[in-house]
């Protein structure tokens, strides 16, 4: 064997491993390692069996005659040599090894987060025998012993790994120059097609309303948008052939002469060549796009390309009406092969690259091309010379903002779609059976022997309702397939042709999507054919499972038509008529109580079985041929034309239009009720009863017909969708199997802000917006109607969305996006099916998501959330500062919720102190109120936390009506709803004539009190900050500065803060409860971070002044005395540790202080309170302004003079006395103070993190650390 010798000649002291390893109860017999000089010279004496060497890089060497990418003959091993050693990678700490049969030789790395297999191989024979040095010398440099790491703890240190990193960035360049290549290349198309002499018949056709988003033109014009969309068509032909033929999939055979013609006349690699010399970008001519259009001739319907041993393309990529409007075009030759330039070459430190389109994944190519939706098309006239431009808008971020790591898609595939591959295997067999099929070419039937294993498969449907370019629908396609090419070949690294076959049978049969952009439906088409393409194949036909609609609004269940229009359908929004409204819900709700009781749905009980039955034929069609694609398409569009299948969706536009149409007097006779449901109902029942065909069923009636028209264009203009119609083979069964996606972060509700920002900056960045708004349909009528318009869509969805019952979970408070599709989610699985995405972790952890977390906490349907801060930046399209989540759903039952908080990289997943779980007892002990999930960052957190939580009751258990305190919450006045009716400024004051005494002002029996907000204050601290000093600019910009008050000036007993605003005194005592009876207040700053801030929870006692609602107020019955204990308390250590875990989306919000584990007031003994209240009252009294909160302390001597050492001593004194009243002991504390202190710096939890940074850095030492354990020692010794 002369592998052994080779390896040493490369530096390598391969020692033999004769005891396979056990890694998850499976055995890996690997053959050798590779472990360092010194190390091996030992392991020469030693017996290596005894001997661990399972640390070291494995090598796995089999014999020259069996193929590493099969299985022996013999059956053992279980796996080929290379599934054999990428299995051992993908389940250890190595990330690097070598296999070899001695003659090709393959390094492997890690690929279990990665898209697809990773590695390189050498075949040493070809290159001996053809004396190729270069590639030995390639061979010689990343084998060498240097280049793999010393053991696996260093795997991430090699070289190996650092090539690999490398690449990766620069494939993120890459993506990035891309980018700036089509956004240039289609301006050039646009521009050379409209200019061109040939193109007048394209100039005509242009409507004359250039609006930026307009897709509705008069016939036989096209608007800006069509003509964007058959541009991209172009780009994306251009795009497929350059893959393809990178590749080398587009011929059929070898017939070398066949390649040679199609190369050297008809392929798009010659056209790169020829932009690539710019003496060939000469102006003038428009050749090479007629010879051109010939070359996508060779791929259409007709298949002119067979003569070349092409493969068939057609579909809608390469159908001869795709580009109808370009094609009768000229373009010079120049603006071509300029845009073909810009596609094939890009910009890297300096020097032109091409782009290797053959190495580039479809993720990434769907990225780059992502990017371009957000742009909205714009055609100028300027004295008869045409220009086209891309405008940058707000639908969707640029920049590749949509491209989810291939990382996080691999673990939601890991996590949701491998459990339902394992789960449809298990529930097979190997029996085989005989069904029937279509033969290629003809429509006679022939056996076809398929395993149960493959039907099983095959049955899997997976849905991304938010798909965009695809990527989640790639990475499901690819798993599937591989697992299907596995059960195929016998193999479990199948080879790339019976791959790519397997693949494409999965996009066929299991793969669906919905975007509301129709651009994103097109891409992600494209992303799929690539990906599916196999030689000799057509495209397949995605019409019927990529689909272009909004999965949010629409119907979801039919059975809601039978309860007729909700009676808030007409709810009225902006630019309804009230009054109509009134009368409209009132009639609509009487038509409801005297509806009719006969159904069309009833009636035809079996056509939901029918339309699935019409919809599962089509994924019965073969598509080898063109013809049979054709025929594929011609059964579907003969389905939709089905009239009991366009009944039902009449209904569903009618139902959903009733919450989108104006309720004005203009469309009253086109308003739809209840009664028009039950008219539609009435007039096809007894058609359907009489009817022998499915085309007898057409409305006859004027009246209903307008109605429905009217609703019909509702639906496309907000591009309704409803489930069940759509795809309703998948419903008949349940749902789907499996639904993954990172769907759009985004508020409904129109932003004021982002809506102006393009259109009227100066209103956007204006103070005084709402003025201005105001005021447009004087200055701005053009504006002001699209203001309008703009409201009335965002006011309707919502609308929808609160009333339709369709999110009955997720439709509280201000909604977003991600939460009512993870509803969605979560409602169109079937019983075994489970959901996957990407979404911010409020989604557990916010208020207005608790009736959805209680739901799938109660029903076991949380099977695990996975927390990441992004401080590693694995998303890049967010900040570091915003976090995501992983979030797996199903519908079966889980008696554990997998959990893991504050993640920086996936690997921490592997960390078994970073991932815990808790049951429904554990999560109802801490979070009783709202079910929503607490969020630990290490099994020992969620442990220590439980305990405390058995001693400690909640703040206020609403469950259990539990108030020990007495106490309630309140905001006072709402920074911007009261800030033109209440608040006024220091010019405004002065000009009505009122004098400053302090910060109080005054004029004759009015008073005006300071507006004090959060970040004036911090913890026993009233004066922490100032608006003194501030300019107007920065004191009301969008993020207000202030200057923080010095040691020197705190200790000013008289020094007062200054605020932005003041408010009426009488309006500050009106909005106080009666029962409170002092002269002073108890807030909190609302605004925390974990990452900036030493303390998260910030408790103070201020004067009896205005506040705004970014410090929430807290009364309560109790005495002066127990209410310093409560602040006490808030303030402590112990609590604190407690809201950092808890609290989530930088905001204290109510209900994370109401599920706080506080001390109740009757726990205080006379002892506890003597010790706490005077340390509070210290900290709080340092100015003459909290007089009144001293009084009623009984204290009537002068403030507190502020010293900074005194106060820390006496903060530490009260951590220590708070960790003692909650039961801990020393080395609790010691954790809670520093989690390192007590189990290691490598220990994964942290707590005071910012803190203990800051002190180390101005005083040389954690000082509270030393502070409060030195008073804890003082309480014990005195206790």
């Amino acid at each position: 064997m002369w592998a052994v010798p080779l390896l040493r000649s490369l530096g390598y002291i391969p020692v033999y491993n004769p005891k396979a390893e056990v890694v998850e109860e499976q055995t890996y017999a690997i053959s050798h390692r590779a472990v360092p000089s010194g190390v091996g010279r030992g392991l020469a004496l030693l017996n290596p069996q005894e001997s661990e060497i399972t640390i070291y890089p494995p090598i796995h060497i089999i014999g020259c005659r069996l193929d590493i990418d099969k299985r022996p003959p013999s059956g053992t091993p279980r796996l080929s040599a290379h599934a054999l050693v990428q299995e051992y990678l993908n389940k250890t700490e190595h990330l690097w090894a070598i296999t070899t049969n001695g003659l090709r030789w393959r390094l492997l790395r890690d690929s279990s987060l990665m898209t697809r297999l990773t590695y390189i191989e050498f075949d040493l024979e070809q290159i001996l025998n053809g004396e190729n040095f270069a590639e030995f010398s390639l061979f010689y440099r990343l084998f060498h012993r240097s280049r793999l790491p010393e053991t696996a703890d260093d795997a991430d240190k090699c070289w190996l790994e650092y090539y690999h990193q490398e690449s990766l960035q620069q494939g993120g360049r890459v993506r990035d120059r891309l980018r700036d290549g089509v956004e240039k290349a289609l301006e050039h198309l646009g521009n050379g097609f409209l200019q061109h002499r040939d193109s007048e018949n394209l100039r005509q056709k242009l409507s004359n309303n250039y609006e930026l988003r307009s897709r509705s033109v008069s016939e036989g014009n096209i608007t800006n948008y069509e003509l964007y969309r058959q541009l991209l068509r172009l780009i994306y032909r251009l795009l497929f052939l350059m893959v393809a033929e990178s590749r080398n999939l587009l011929l059929i055979g070898e017939d070398a002469e066949k390649a040679r013609i199609y190369l050297e006349y008809y392929s798009i690699e010659r056209l790169r060549e020829l932009a690539e010399r710019p003496r060939y970008r000469r102006e003038g001519f428009q050749d090479i796009w007629q010879g051109l259009r010939v070359t996508f001739k060779l791929f259409d319907e007709n298949w002119r390309g067979q003569i070349l041993g092409l493969s068939p393309l057609n579909g809608d990529l390469f159908g001869s009406q795709t580009l109808t409007d370009l094609d009768d075009c000229g373009i010079d030759n120049y603006d071509l092969l300029t845009a073909i330039r810009c596609l094939s070459l890009y910009e890297d430190k300096g020097q032109l690259r091409r782009v290797n389109y053959a190495a580039l994944d479809v993720e990434e190519l769907g990225s780059v091309y992502e990017s371009l939706l957000d742009f909205h098309p714009q055609v100028n006239n300027s004295q008869g010379i045409y220009e086209f431009n891309l405008i940058f808008g707000t639908d969707r971020k640029t920049t590749g903002s949509y491209y989810t790591p291939p990382q996080l898609v691999q673990q939601l595939i890991k996590t949701a779609l491998e459990p339902v591959i394992e789960e449809k295997l298990r529930e097979s067999n190997n029996r085989e059976l005989r069904v029937g099929s279509r033969e290629s070419g003809n429509n006679t039937n022939y056996e076809l022997r398929i395993t149960n294993y493959e039907l099983s498969l095959l049955s899997i449907k997976v849905i991304d309702p938010a798909c965009g370019s695809g990527h989640f629908l790639l990475a499901a396609a690819r798993r599937i397939g591989k697992e299907l090419a596995k059960v195929r070949t016998g193999e479990s690294q199948p080879a790339p042709e019976p791959l790519r076959i397997a693949i494409r049978d999965v996009i066929q049969n299991c793969i669906y999507g919905v975007d509301l952009n129709p651009l994103a439906v097109d891409l992600c088409k494209v992303a799929l054919w690539i990906e599916g393409f196999a030689t000799g194949k057509p495209l397949n036909f995605l019409d019927h499972r990529i689909k272009c609609g909004n999965s949010l609004v629409g119907v979801l269940d039919l059975d809601c038509l039978d309860g007729g229009i909700p009676d808030d359908a007409f709810k009225p929004v902006t630019g309804d008529d009230k009054k109509l409204s009134i009368n409209l819900k009132k009639r609509n709700k009487k038509e409801r109580e005297n509806q009719g009781q006969l159904s069309i749905f009833e009636t035809s009980a079996d056509q939901n079985y029918i339309f699935a039955k019409l919809w599962q034929e089509l994924a019965d069609f073969s598509e080898n041929t063109p013809q049979e694609v054709r025929e594929k398409e011609r059964k579907y569009q003969e389905n939709l034309l089905d009239d009991h299948w366009w009944l039902k969706k009449a209904a569903c536009n009618l139902w959903t239009a009733a919450f989108f149409m104006y309720l004005t007097e203009h469309n009253l006779q086109l308003l739809p009720t209840t009664a028009t449901l039950d008219r539609l109902k009435r007039e096809t029942v007894q058609k359907i009863l009489n009817s022998q065909s499915n085309y007898e069923l057409r409305i006859t009636n004027y009246e209903l017909q307008e109605l429905i028209d009217a609703a019909n264009n509702l639906a496309g203009q907000y591009n309704f969708f409803h489930w069940p119609l759509e795809f309703p083979e998948v419903f008949e069964e349940g749902g789907f199997s499996c639904v993954l996606g990172n769907p759009p972060w985004e508020k409904i509700k129109v932003q004021e802000t982002e809506f102006f920002m393009n259109r009227d900056p100066e209103i956007a960045r204006s103070s005084q917006r709402k003025s201005l708004i105001k005021k447009l349909p004087q200055t701005n009528p053009k504006l002001s109607k699209e203001w309008e318009q703009a409201q009335h869509d965002s006011d309707a969805q919502i609308k929808f969305i609160q009333e339709s019952n369709r999110f009955p979970l997720t439709s509280k408070g201000d909604i977003n996006t991600y939460t009512i599709f993870t509803e969605t989610n979560w409602r169109i699985i079937n019983e075994t099916g489970r959901v996957g995405c990407i979404v911010p972790p409020g989604i557990a952890t916010d208020d207005s998501t608790k009736l959805f977390i209680q739901e799938l906490v109660n029903t076991n349907s949380l099977m695990s959330f996975y927390d990441f801060t992004n401080r590693g930046y694995i998303f890049k399209a967010l900040e570091s500062t915003n976090p995501f989540s992983l979030l797996t759903l199903s519908k079966y039952k889980s008696t554990k919720i997998v959990l893991a908080a504050q993640l920086w990289k996936l690997e921490d997943l592997k960390n078994e102190q970073r991932v815990y779980s808790l049951s429904l007892h554990e999560i109802k002990l801490i979070n009783p109120n709202t079910a929503n999930l607490p969020i630990f960052l290490t099994q020992h957190d969620a442990e220590f936390i439980c305990r405390i939580y058995k001693n400690i009751p909640l703040f206020e258990n609403q469950n259990k009506s539990e108030n020990l305190w007495k106490m309630k919450f309140d905001t006072m006045f709402h920074m911007t709803n009261d800030k033109e009716n209440c608040f006024k400024t220091f010019q405004e004051l002065e000009k009505d004539n009122f004098s400053l005494s302090n910060n109080l002002f005054i004029h004759e029996q009015k008073r005006y009190v300071p507006l004090y907000e959060s970040k004036l204050t911090d913890s026993f601290n009233h004066r922490e900050s100032t608006f003194e000093g501030i300019t107007e600019e920065k004191m009301y910009g969008t993020k207000p500065k202030t200057n923080s008050l010095t040691d020197e000036q705190l200790m000013n007993p008289h020094e007062i803060i200054l605020p932005r605003y003041w408010v009426d005194e009488k309006e500050v005592n009106n909005r106080i409860p009666d029962f409170w009876k002092y002269e002073w207040l108890i807030g909190f700053r609302n605004a925390i971070s974990a990452v900036a801030d030493s303390r998260s929870v910030r408790f103070t006692i201020i004067p009896k002044y205005g506040v705004g609602n970014s410090m929430p107020l807290i009364f309560s019955e109790q005495s002066a005395k127990k209410l310093c204990c409560l602040v006490a308390n808030f303030n402590s250590l112990v609590l604190d540790y407690i809201a950092k875990q808890k609290a989530s989306g930088g905001n204290l919000n109510f209900y994370v202080v109401r599920q706080l584990p506080v001390i109740p007031p009757e726990r205080y003994t006379e002892k506890d309170i003597e010790y706490i209240a005077p340390r509070v009252l210290e900290l709080v009294y340092t100015a003459w302004d909290m007089q009144p909160f001293a009084l009623d302390m009984g204290y009537e001597g002068e403030p507190f003079i502020w010293n900074p050492n005194k106060r820390a001593l006496i903060r530490a004194e009260l951590d220590a006395y708070y960790a003692k009243l909650y039961g801990l002991t020393r080395d609790e504390l010691r954790y809670i103070l520093d989690p390192a202190d007590v189990y290691g710096a490598d220990f994964p939890s942290e707590t005071f993190r910012v803190l203990k940074n800051n002190e180390i850095k101005q005083y040389g030492e954690y000082r509270t650390q030393r502070l409060v354990l030195e008073a804890w020692d003082r309480i014990i010794r005195n206790s």
